[in-house]
């Protein structure tokens, strides 16, 4: 495990991902950001983060030369009271695919149950509230998602903030289908793709096309399905697979309100942000869960920013001060349960 005055790293060593069907570490990386006034005496809140598709674990760094990272700009929130103080842990659910979509998948592994185990070793080394109340689970794109499913299907935590998360798949997945099958065809076929992964080029092409590859191979229920076999279509003929869309839509947190909506009724909290021009549709997803969550009576704030899918982090500060109406002052920081 190596700290610094504001952050801990350690390797958890997780029992769900060991001998996981790709063959990935079962050991991974969690990073840790202490809130101003941990002392390891007064228990804080906790926030979860989990990074969307393709990004790397961690909030220290920068996609850019410009601005703080989001880790710094979280820190200077929480000091000027505009976020309540917590822990950030931020997982590893990386997967050989690129992601995982925090769900527990038969082709690629048990990252639910991975992540119930980060919870759990977090308030074993750490000075928690270890409660749902004091649990916020939040992230960006499939980290959003992933942050709304665990908040329909645990009760582990009890807020959720969801920015740009997958969700109305027909305006967020199905449109990207013919993209994928031309970068498929262009780099001569499903193997010759996926041996980018180690070779390159890494553009945008080739991330969109790994996405809706990992999406396919996380929504499968067979773990011996093929990255061609788990896409909606056939990629050498196009040739539509409805049974295979239709387990998708399964997965869509727009079709799983019907069965789900009761578990995010009870939540404390429920953010949904979206990017007005969101280059992957996900404003029109947003939009749907919206209206859908207005109709099974959920509350929620759901807001639209600027901008788009990237360069958001530093809406990540006003989605997490929704918090602030959740963990008062009066109680976070001290004893009280």
């Amino acid at each position: 495990m190596s700290d610094s005055s504001e952050t801990v790293v350690f390797d958890h060593e997780s029992t769900c991902l060991r001998d996981n069907p790709l063959g990935d570490p079962h050991t991974r990386r969690v990073e840790v950001h202490l809130p101003p006034g941990y002392d390891g005496v007064r228990p804080f809140p906790v926030i979860y983060w989990l990074p969307g598709f393709g990004a790397h674990p961690s909030l220290c760094g920068k996609a850019l030369a410009f601005g703080a990272t989001v880790a710094d700009r979280l820190r200077s929130a929480m000091t000027d009271g505009r976020v309540p103080p917590a822990l950030i842990v931020v997982p590893d659910g990386t997967t050989a695919y690129g992601g995982s979509q925090y769900i527990d998948s038969a082709p690629c592994g048990r990252y639910a149950g991975y992540l119930a185990e980060i919870v759990a070793a977090v308030d074993r080394r750490f000075t928690t509230r270890p409660a749902p109340r004091w649990r916020a689970i939040g992230g960006k794109s499939s980290g959003g998602y992933g942050a709304l499913i665990a908040g329909m299907t645990c009760d582990l935590f009890g807020s959720v903030i969801a920015c740009s998360p997958d969700a109305g798949f027909e305006h967020s997945h199905l449109p990207l289908l013919p993209r994928t099958l031309d970068t498929v065809r262009a780099a001569g076929g499903m193997d010759a793709l996926l041996a980018r992964r180690a070779t390159g080029p890494i553009d945008v092409p080739f991330m969109v096309a790994m996405s809706i590859i990992a999406l396919g191979m996380c929504y499968a229920q067979d773990p011996r399905t093929s990255p061609s076999d788990a896409l909606p279509c056939d990629p050498e003929t196009g040739v539509f697979r409805d049974e295979v869309w239709q387990r998708w839509l399964t997965h869509d947190p727009v079709r799983m309100l019907d069965e789900h909506a009761g578990a995010l009724t009870r939540l404390d909290h429920l953010h949904l942000g979206v990017g007005e021009r969101d280059e992957y549709g996900m404003h029109w997803g947003a939009r749907a869960l919206h209206t859908a969550l207005d109709a099974h009576g959920v509350p929620h704030h759901y807001a639209e920013h600027e901008g788009g899918h990237h360069g958001i982090e530093h809406v990540f500060t006003d989605a997490l001060a929704g918090l602030r109406h959740v963990w008062s002052e009066r109680t976070v920081g001290t004893c009280a349960v």
